[in-house]
């Protein structure tokens, strides 16, 4: 994928605070230093080098013509649809700055807290999950799918970045969900910027997995055990 200016532009939005995070980790008191504000950024860099990887693996494969699902060409305008793909992780990285400057909870995270994580993971499991399943549900509702939803379907050769191709809207009512468990170990006292980060990242793999064209999970292991079909999530 090639950036033009636009897309380069747009990263101004988040340059304040990533200068004022860097200055802060080089001027303050080790004591009182906030490695996760400092983190916000090259965290952000980490996402977009993700989704470039699966990009171009997924490209790769389909070039190949080796594990495809949907045996058709990408569409031009499908790709001129999706460069904004990148627009999410940006709104991702700004909401990230505002919380640690509003909330006193997100300042100075450990790296790692095990309580934090294992609550994280459960909510996914458990609330977060169910609320996806009935949102998604919702949104394939012909009043919501014809508004919003039918935007994502329009790729029908589908890349791993079109899990985010979605309307403004959506992509708060997915924020707001995928918040749960952020904002839950906060308010607990038991986030860390490993369950904050590993959370974001696990959702980034399962969106770009799901949407990735070929089929990244071996069939093999389906004809092994086929009740994998049931508790495994694949792109097919």
């Amino acid at each position: 994928m090639i950036w033009d200016v636009e897309n380069i532009q747009q990263y101004i939005v988040v340059a304040p605070w990533a200068v004022h995070s860097t200055y802060k980790f080089v001027t303050d008191d080790p004591e009182k230093m906030d490695l996760g504000y400092f983190l916000v950024l090259p965290f952000l860099l980490l996402r977009i080098l993700h989704n470039q990887v699966w990009i171009s693996l997924s490209r790769y494969y389909t070039a190949k013509g080796d594990r495809r699902i949907v045996e058709k060409g990408i569409d031009f305008n499908q790709v001129d649809r999706e460069t904004n793909w990148d627009d999410q992780i940006l709104f991702n990285g700004l909401l990230f700055y505002i919380g640690i400057s509003l909330l006193p909870q997100a300042k100075q995270l450990p790296l790692w807290r095990t309580d934090g994580v294992l609550m994280a993971a459960l909510l996914h499991t458990g609330p977060v999950e169910f609320l996806y399943y009935w949102l998604h549900k919702a949104l394939h509702h012909h009043f919501l799918y014809s508004r919003y939803h039918s935007h994502h379907h329009s790729s029908i050769v589908t890349e791993p970045i079109t899990s985010v191709i979605h309307p403004f809207a959506e992509h708060i009512a997915y924020f707001m969900l995928f918040a749960i468990p952020l904002l839950t170990t906060l308010l607990t006292k038991t986030a860390s910027i490993a369950s904050f980060a590993g959370y974001v990242i696990y959702i980034d793999f399962m969106n770009n997995m799901g949407h990735c064209n070929f089929e990244f999970v071996p069939k093999r292991l389906f004809d092994l055990f086929p009740p994998l079909k049931f508790l495994c999530y694949t792109p097919s």
